[in-house]
């Protein structure tokens, strides 16, 4: 694989993972490849909610899909 493309291993926890089946995210920064395994990109999502208050909202106001919190 050419080092310009993202690979399924994790750059955080260096775990192989599958895309295919279980999910996780693959992309660039800049022009640096980056690939998260589900488990990391939960937490780093987790982390962003806490951070910015965890107020389930887009700043238009719009409800962002799938935080159903009971």
């Amino acid at each position: 694989m050419s080092r310009l493309e993202p690979d399924n291993v994790c750059n955080i926890c260096e775990c192989d993972f599958d895309m295919e089946s279980e999910g996780g995210v693959q992309g660039y920064i800049g022009i640096i490849p980056f690939s998260l395994c589900p488990m990391c990109y939960s937490g780093l999502m987790d982390m962003y909610e806490q951070l910015s208050g965890g107020t389930g909202e887009y700043e238009d106001g719009q409800e962002i899909p799938g935080d159903d919190e009971e």
